[in-house]
């Protein structure tokens, strides 16, 4: 299924990346990047970095849950230059985790994430993830509030110069691997011209 297309010939995902470069646009921010929290918003957040001329980047994030309660986070691996590995200790013990259960699910997690980010980000384009000095803008458009609150914490530890975020409504079909891969490569090829 295919997003409908807007009376003005954008398609949903088009038609938000503008509305979210125009709203950051009236910030009048500079060295803004935008990231991605998840492959399914990266086409949005492409159609916004292209109009504003900034930075896009793809935060891979894995979630570990509870023992017998997928749907508890219990903590979250972030695919930082160096992974970040976060568990919430009071969670866990309320959870009873079992010996092992952490570090058999980080160690998955890990590797889900490497997988993923040498799909995505490739594995020798340079340094990824580099927030120092910016103004980030987390694009979501679901991710847990436990995950996000990990991520923005995360992000004050490398130094952004602020961190935002652009909650945002699933605009359709989510753009599969390949079409993610390809914009993440574009907008990188654009960040090379434009500095």
């Amino acid at each position: 299924m295919q997003a409908e297309p807007h009376p003005s010939g954008l398609t949903g995902s088009n038609l938000a990346g503008r509305e979210l470069a125009d709203q950051l646009s009236a910030l009048s921010l500079e060295r803004i990047v935008l990231v991605a929290l998840s492959p399914e918003s990266v086409d949005l957040a492409f159609d916004a970095a292209q109009r504003l001329g900034c930075e896009l980047d793809l935060l891979l994030v894995g979630r570990i849950p509870a023992p017998g309660h997928p749907e508890k986070t219990i903590g979250a691996v972030l695919d930082f230059e160096v992974p970040q590995v976060v568990i919430d200790e009071d969670l866990a013990r309320a959870s009873h985790v079992p010996p092992g259960y952490l570090n058999t699910e980080r160690q998955r997690q890990l590797s889900d994430l490497e997988r993923r980010h040498v799909m995505y980000l490739g594995d020798n384009d340079g340094p990824c993830h580099d927030h120092a000095g910016k103004h980030v803008v987390i694009v979501d458009h679901g991710v847990e509030a436990s995950i996000l609150q990990l991520v923005l914490q995360r992000l004050g530890e490398v130094g952004a110069h602020s961190v935002r975020v652009a909650r945002v409504a699933s605009t359709g079909e989510p753009p599969d691997d390949r079409a993610v891969t390809q914009f993440l490569k574009q907008a990188r090829r654009l960040q090379k011209l434009l500095h």
